[in-house]
């Protein structure tokens, strides 16, 4: 071995055992100095300007604000070992004193950073033990730093409401907003004006809107590309746009009669409870892969006006949870015309379709190209069929006739048709006969028959 070779030790060289203080790490350049602060917490970042001179600075360069209020605890639940042991008050006034050295941390963070541009902001706050209402007002002052990518999560099992500030909805770099509010209460998002320019995407998670936030929306937001929510109250009447490419409403609940009408939409995913609402489409001519499942309780509920403008999409997926929305989308198969590109169908089937295939039949009808038909049939359905033949013996009953139009027909050839399930042994044989059959009578040659086990 060369008696000159340097050894490291703590990022310091040494040879012959002596310190000749050479700082590999701190020697690097400052872009790549930069770049190792960017993966660590904004809060770890700032400690490194205690390491020496050439460092003290340097968290300022770093283009992330990545912050997390569970840092700034210092009482942690592991402290409370004992079985005996009562932590509920200490815990309490723990996490208040984290919000404030919290907001003590954003305050001096903010006042000793050059007023260069940020990239990128995540905020992640999770309260457990005391109420109160969140103030993000730091926000305002982080929005001039002109980020172009936001992340905020925060969860409380309190009853907190979320004071949003203005200046985030009027930041012209932004291209990318996510928010995600786990609370008890759902906070109203209603700022004063929206202008974001360079937003294309936006996700909105336990949130309430109403009908001026959508306005606003999309006329403050030219670029918007890809608008998802989730687990919100929607009290709007409408979505349209012209640049929208994608839409997801995901476990959302309505309360308006609202139409979609979106020219240039790729993809729609709607998971929707129409708690006192209605939903409807148009003019959705670019539609190329759907999925619908909307929660129908009541039979109030006006008819739905969706499967019309499907005429383009090549792969639908229909949840059809309820009776009433399978005899809405029966009715609502007056308003379609030939799904010509649709290549495959699956259908979340929650009613006894070995006597009643007709929702499945007018589809298959209108899908002069489809290759793939698959049938996702829960426990709860699989039960009721197997009871259903053991009382009937094996037999099941003629399919009922039509409700308007012949669809007494079949279907020349499809590749494939799966049968999924969520039950973890196998289907009966006697099950199996009756599925077979019912398809055979629709279906004159199916190239590939499976049965796939989905366990929940």
């Amino acid at each position: 071995m060369n008696k000159t070779s340097p050894c490291m030790k703590n990022g310091v060289s040494f040879i012959n055992g002596n310190n000749v203080e050479v700082d590999r790490i701190g020697s690097l350049p400052d872009e790549l100095l930069t770049h190792i602060l960017s993966f660590l917490s904004t809060k770890e970042a700032v400690q490194t300007c205690v390491l020496s001179k050439r460092w003290k600075n340097k968290w300022a360069a770093v283009p992330i604000l990545n912050i997390n209020k569970m840092d700034f605890l210092e009482f942690r639940d592991d402290d409370c070992s004992g079985e005996d042991d009562d932590c509920s008050g200490d815990r309490n006034e723990e996490e208040k004193m984290a919000v404030a050295r919290f907001e003590q941390f954003m305050t001096s963070f903010l006042d000793n950073r050059a007023p260069t541009n940020l990239d990128i902001v995540r905020y992640r706050l999770h309260i457990e033990s005391f109420e109160h209402d969140v103030s993000i007002g730091w926000l305002d002052r982080v929005a001039l730093l002109m980020p172009w990518k936001i992340k905020i999560f925060i969860t409380c099992y309190r009853g907190i409401v979320v004071d949003m500030p203005d200046l985030v909805f009027s930041c012209a770099n932004l291209w990318h907003f996510s928010m995600n509010l786990s609370t008890n209460v759902k906070t109203i998002i209603k700022p004063v004006s929206l202008n974001l320019p360079s937003l294309k995407f936006l996700e909105l998670t336990g949130v309430e809107l109403h009908d001026d936030f959508a306005e606003k929306l999309f006329m403050g937001c030219p670029s918007l590309e890809r608008l998802k929510l989730c687990r919100c109250d929607l009290h709007f009447a409408g979505i349209s746009s012209k640049v929208l490419k994608g839409l997801a409403l995901i476990n959302c609940s309505l309360y308006e009669q609202m139409q979609i009408c979106c020219p240039h939409l790729v993809i729609l995913l709607m998971g929707i409870d129409l708690a006192r609402g209605a939903i409807s489409l148009k003019n959705m001519s670019s539609l190329v892969n759907v999925l619908i499942g909307l929660d129908l309780g009541d039979d109030d509920v006006p008819n739905l006006n969706l499967l019309g403008c499907l005429s383009n999409a090549a792969e639908l997926v229909l949840y059809v949870v309820t009776p009433v929305m399978k005899e809405r989308l029966e009715k609502d198969m007056r308003n379609c015309i030939n799904l010509n590109n649709l290549k495959k169908l699956v259908m979340g089937v929650r009613w006894d379709m070995c006597s009643d295939f007709y929702l499945i039949a007018c589809l298959l009808k209108h899908s002069p190209n489809l290759k793939e038909l698959e049938l996702l049939l829960d426990e709860v359905i699989l039960k009721e069929l197997e009871l259903l033949l053991d009382k009937s013996q094996g037999q099941i009953q003629e399919p009922r006739r039509e409700i308007s139009g012949d669809v007494l027909f079949q279907y020349e050839y499809l590749e494939t048709v799966k049968i999924g399930t969520e039950c973890e042994g196998e289907l009966s044989s006697e099950l199996i006969n009756a599925i077979t059959k019912t398809l055979g009578r629709y279906v004159k040659k199916i190239g590939n028959l499976k049965f796939v086990n989905h366990p929940s």
